[in-house]
């Protein structure tokens, strides 16, 4: 639902963006073509200097589509609309051309600081009133300036407001997550609570049930002696049943760490995850559990915030009494990697477990595998 949303209004502002475009294009063509004194232009409407008028729009336009709809190199689509405006501004040096550097101002919050979004905003009107003639450049330079501060502040309003509900969407996924793990740790260790309880009270009582009703055996007379033999049997038979029960307890005492990852990869926008575990793998030591998780969580953290990524493959296997968990991404990483805070963070915590951390990361994506030796082994 929430991807839903997030298309359905990245798409309407592809249309506004659509319907903007298409009134500058029609409007400049026709009252270019009418000659009209308002639209003041550098070259008559000949075929080739319209052919070259289509082409900066319609790149223009390609540049708006390059940053709306793709997650990489997304300073490639700016840079393309702002060649194509400071051509069209100087081909048609007025107010109406200039519409479009509001489109290309809302984003720019996106890539630099703040002042330098503002110079932009203020530079635009300003060069396109050097160009045009002074009773009108003077007006649009002020008009303009003003409109485009005012589109940058609600992108910038609009952007933050999206990047808290990201980030806090992050946190109640990993809030879920943690609780999770946590639930199964709890109930893991209070059925060993149980069973402990089990052997260490019920067990002695029945042991030394056993043992009186033998001491009774030896001391009674013959015609109680069966029915004390009796109740001697029904009491190892007990004590042999309360054993039981707590060896099968202790013996599923696996903590529930599917449910943990698979809430920790809920409704996340814009990457898609493939979840793989060997339904072979049992974990029973919470420290492994717990270091394995946190290892996913950092992963997966990085993926969204340095990656720009699309796909990714989250795994969990178990291979000759070794745990590996694998993530893997399409996204974007240079071969040098300079562990941060988080990589380092999860060496050290393998570290205490006996295990280890490798990652590995090129053009085609970034790989992490953390390798834990399993306690039971």
């Amino acid at each position: 639902m929430k991807l839903s949303n997030r298309l359905n209004s990245k798409f309407f502002e592809i249309g506004l963006g659509f319907l903007t475009w298409g009134f500058i294009l029609c409007f400049t063509l026709y009252f270019w073509h009418l000659n009209d004194p308002n639209i003041q232009h550098r070259f008559a409407p000949t075929p080739g200097a319209v052919l070259l008028v289509c082409s900066l729009l319609l790149l223009f336009l390609a540049g708006y589509l390059w940053r709306m709809l793709r997650s990489d190199y997304i300073w490639l689509g700016p840079l393309v609309q702002a060649l194509c405006l400071l051509l069209l501004m100087w081909l048609f040096p007025n107010g109406m051309i200039l519409i479009l550097g509001i489109m290309l101002v809302a984003h720019l919050s996106e890539l630099f600081r703040p002042l330098i979004c503002v110079l932009v905003c203020l530079l635009l009107p300003m060069l396109n009133f050097l160009l045009s003639p002074a009773e009108y450049g003077l007006v649009n330079a002020l008009l303009f300036s003003t409109l485009n501060l005012f589109a940058l502040f609600i992108a910038t309003r609009l952007q933050a407001e999206r990047q808290a509900k990201e980030a806090n969407a992050h946190l109640l996924r990993e809030l879920r997550a943690t609780q999770s793990l946590l639930y199964t740790t709890t109930r893991r260790d209070e059925r060993l609570r149980i069973a402990r309880d089990l052997h260490d009270v019920l067990g002695h009582h029945l042991t030394a049930l056993s043992i009186q009703l033998e001491v009774a055996n030896q001391l009674s007379k013959d015609s109680a002696s069966q029915h004390i033999k009796r109740a001697q049997e029904l009491a190892k038979l007990l004590l042999s049943d309360v054993r039981e029960a707590v060896a099968d307890i202790r013996r599923a005492n696996q903590l529930d760490i599917v449910s943990a990852l698979q809430a920790l990869i809920q409704d996340l926008d814009g990457l898609e995850i493939n979840l793989d575990i060997d339904p072979d793998v049992v974990i029973t030591d919470a420290r492994v559990a717990e270091a394995l998780f946190r290892c996913a969580q950092e992963a997966l953290t990085n993926v969204l915030k340095h990656s720009g990524a699309n796909q990714c493959r989250l795994s969990l296997n178990k291979h000759e009494g070794i745990l590996h968990l694998q993530v893997d991404d399409n996204g974007r990483h240079t071969k040098d990697i300079t562990p941060g805070h988080g990589l380092t963070g999860m060496q050290e915590r393998l570290n205490k477990l006996d295990g280890e951390l490798k990652i590995e990361a090129g053009p085609a994506g970034f790989s992490l595998l953390a390798i834990l030796p399993d306690s039971r082994t």
